[in-house]
């Protein structure tokens, strides 16, 4: 259950947005031909807020998913020593826009409606996050975690990374077979080479999945079957490569032997004292 301070914080978020949401549903109800109304959701989508586009009938269909930029919500990074940029309100809703463009045809995101200065719309998923099917059934990380290794090494393939891969940026479709990743809301420093994005990509996932009630039991049972699944997937070996990733980044990935061997060998060096891309 979302804590007081957060239903307040919410509300006083949907009160600030009303000239913005008046504008979103004009435009929307154009894009559909109907009246829309926007409602709001008990999430918030990181700086911004979600929002379900709904028909204004007697059905209240729901037609899209909107992510809208709170004024002034724009927040310094909640963990700064890592690898990446914060965007600006209006460059966030760039930068997932043109995420779910290329990826979209793909399957691998939602499928863009509209986007403003403020806004973007997206078809909306009645999926449910990965945090949310694992900490009820973890059992299932064996059959989901191909899946979604898969989805990123499509992304990565298609000139794409996220820098904030975590198990509630994947949404999982009912019949597992598919998942889709949302919520583009970071940049890669500049000085970070696409390889070094792309195995921060990896490794942060796989530092959310071994979070408790996540997959970190079913893991650490099976660590060899854990990171074996990451060197079928991953299209880049480690070995030999001398720039080291900073294990403050992925903290849990180095708690276990097993793990932490197999995964240098597939990213390459795991070093807390590393003085790379700082």
């Amino acid at each position: 259950m979302m804590s007081p301070l957060r239903l307040l914080n919410a509300w006083v978020d949907h009160q600030r947005l009303a000239e913005r949401r008046r504008q979103v549903e004009w435009q929307l109800g154009v894009i559909f031909r109907q009246p829309v109304t926007l409602r709001p959701t008990l999430s918030g989508g990181g700086f911004d807020r979600i929002y379900r586009a709904h028909e204004d009938s007697p059905r209240a269909k729901i037609l899209a998913s909107v992510r809208m930029n709170v004024p002034g919500r724009d927040r310094p990074a909640k963990e700064p020593h890592l690898p990446r940029l914060p965007l600006t309100g209006a460059h966030r809703i760039h930068r997932e826009s043109r995420a779910y463009r290329q990826l979209s045809p793909l399957g691998i995101a939602p499928r863009l409606i509209a986007c403003g200065e403020f806004f973007l719309a997206n078809h909306w998923l009645p999926w449910p996050r990965l945090s949310d099917v694992l900490r009820h059934h973890s059992h299932l990380l064996w059959d989901l975690l191909p899946v979604v290794l898969d989805a990123i090494r499509e992304m990565h393939e298609n000139d794409v990374v996220h820098m904030d891969l975590n198990c509630g940026n994947l949404l999982v479709a009912p019949d597992f077979q598919s998942v889709v990743i949302i919520d583009f809301e970071f940049a890669p420093l500049r000085s970070m080479i696409t390889f070094d994005q792309q195995r921060f990509d990896y490794l942060r996932l796989a530092h959310n999945l071994l979070k408790p009630r996540r997959g970190r039991e079913a893991a650490f049972q099976q660590p060899a079957r854990f990171v074996e699944l990451f060197a079928r997937y991953v299209p880049e070996t480690g070995l030999g490569i001398p720039d080291a990733l900073d294990t403050a980044w992925f903290e849990r990935v180095v708690e276990h032997d097993v793990i932490r061997t197999g995964f240098e060998e597939i990213f390459g060096t795991l070093d807390s004292e590393s003085k790379v891309i700082r």
